[in-house]
């Protein structure tokens, strides 16, 4: 990635792709572009102006296109298989380990939840009330109240109330695999040819920051919430960047950030 991000930066430093060339026809462009591509150098150089200099704009206009792109496949590649996947595999290992607990304890309160539901609909049919100590009586065959209650925090635990826990368990999975952009981070931030339509600057301005967040020692000074562009953290990723357990309070998780904004589209 880092040698790709290299080679985007060294053609892009003759700033060719600046040049405003919205009077030229593309297909004008692709034809000099391909006419150039296929030429000797030497005939390149003895060719009139201002010819040889449209051949040479067009080439490298061409050729940091090509290196653009390149770029931008092997950054999704690199998401794909280096993070996303990788992060996959471990939250759906931690959230498969956690299942023969989540097993045991959904059996407790199903019993449990069955005999008071029996117990229940036994005192209706006879018009009377529910005796208290009868139940208590009843649910310590099943299991005593202890491990009852235990079962019912187990379960409200492994089995959150939203709908998107296994997205959230995911990113926090994701923040993980921090070390795996932070060496090129400096390179991308800060290439002059990182440029965005107008629906991606937000995006782009945040990349732009996260090199001096990368050189940043977090220990030592860490992020906090007016430091950082919230509008970029979609819900699935909060809980990893707001909400980090060995975090103070207040303060961001680094790392989770720089890998959501990482994962926003980026357009070079």
């Amino acid at each position: 990635m880092a040698r790709a991000l290299d080679r985007v930066n060294e053609i892009s430093a003759f700033k060719l792709a600046r040049v405003n060339l919205s009077r030229v026809p593309v297909n004008r462009l692709a034809t000099l572009a391909q006419y150039g591509m296929y030429s000797k150098a030497a005939a390149l150089e003895r060719t009139p102006e201002p010819r040889r200099t449209a051949l040479v704009t067009a080439v490298v206009r061409n050729l940091e296109a090509q290196a653009i792109d390149d770029a931008l496949d092997l950054f999704a590649l690199l998401m794909a298989t280096r993070l996303i996947s990788p992060a996959r595999r471990a939250s759906e290992k931690e959230r498969l380990s956690s299942l023969p607990t989540l097993e045991r304890a959904s059996r407790t309160v199903t019993r449990a939840s069955r005999l008071l539901l029996r117990l229940l609909g036994e005192a209706d049919a006879a018009g009377e009330a529910l005796d208290p100590l009868l139940v208590w009586t009843m649910l310590d065959d099943v299991a005593p109240r202890e491990a009852i209650v235990a079962a019912m925090d187990t379960v409200d635990k492994l089995v959150p109330t939203d709908d998107g826990s296994a997205e959230i368990a995911l990113r926090k999975a994701l923040a993980g695999r921090y070390n795996t952009v932070r060496p090129f981070l400096t390179l991308l931030g800060e290439s002059p040819a990182l440029a965005a339509a107008q629906g991606g600057k937000q995006v782009l301005a945040a990349v732009r920051a996260l090199p001096a967040l990368a050189r940043r020692t977090a220990s030592k000074r860490p992020l906090k919430t007016h430091e950082v562009d919230t509008a970029l953290v979609p819900r699935t990723w909060r809980p990893a960047v707001f909400a980090n357990p060995t975090l103070p309070e207040g303060v961001v998780d680094r790392d989770a950030y720089v890998v959501c904004v990482l994962e926003q589209r980026l357009v070079l």
